[in-house]
């Protein structure tokens, strides 16, 4: 009875040893390296951004298409501020994007925008980002007004560090200051989800 004990014991130790190494194994790549990435790395996680925008004087004038009528931004890039989860606070002088092409409609006078650039954490990891954004001039063209209200969806298109095949996508809302010096502003902020 002894002998079979003893003996039991042994399978079942061997049995744990054969399991742990097949779970060593399944986490290792084909260079024999253990991954980085953990087993949520696909779980998509929320984010949340509260960003602000400084223009960036050294971007082009950027013209947008509306038939019989010029309209242009003055500064079509921006510097970014602010917080984002996943992030912390954010490096604003390497944060930055640029609208790369704007339509205005001449019927309901929504400005809309392509954008794209990169958020970038204070230890240099970034995510980088399209984005489509629409403004509403309506306050502005027929109130005088200063401020248009601003919405968008922008998709995380990759980036660098632990963000490297980033992917992902967030909602921007908040409001453009087209009276600020240097060109126009936004404060926005923005929810979506993550995966990294």
């Amino acid at each position: 009875m002894k002998k079979i004990a003893i003996f039991t014991m042994v399978i079942v130790c061997l049995a744990a040893c054969k399991k742990d190494s097949i779970e060593k194994h399944s986490n290792t790549t084909q260079d024999g390296l253990t991954s980085n990435k953990d087993e949520n790395s696909n779980t998509p996680r929320p984010i949340s951004l509260t960003l602000t925008s400084s223009a960036d004087p050294a971007s082009p004038a950027l013209t947008c298409s509306l038939p019989g009528v010029p309209f242009g931004i003055a500064n079509s890039g921006y510097f970014l501020h602010g917080y984002a989860s996943h992030l912390g606070m954010i490096n604003p002088e390497l944060s930055m994007g640029i609208d790369g092409s704007c339509n205005l409609s001449g019927s309901s006078f929504i400005l809309s925008t392509a954008t794209s650039g990169q958020i970038v954490a204070a230890n240099g990891d970034k995510i980088t980002y399209t984005g489509a954004d629409a403004i509403d001039l309506n306050n502005i063209i027929f109130h005088g007004g200063t401020t248009g209200a601003i919405t968008g969806i922008w998709t995380i298109t990759g980036g660098t560090g632990r963000f490297a095949d980033a992917t992902g996508s967030f909602s921007i809302t908040g409001l453009v200051n087209v009276a600020s010096v240097g060109g126009p502003t936004f404060s926005v902020t923005g929810d979506g989800t993550i995966n990294y």
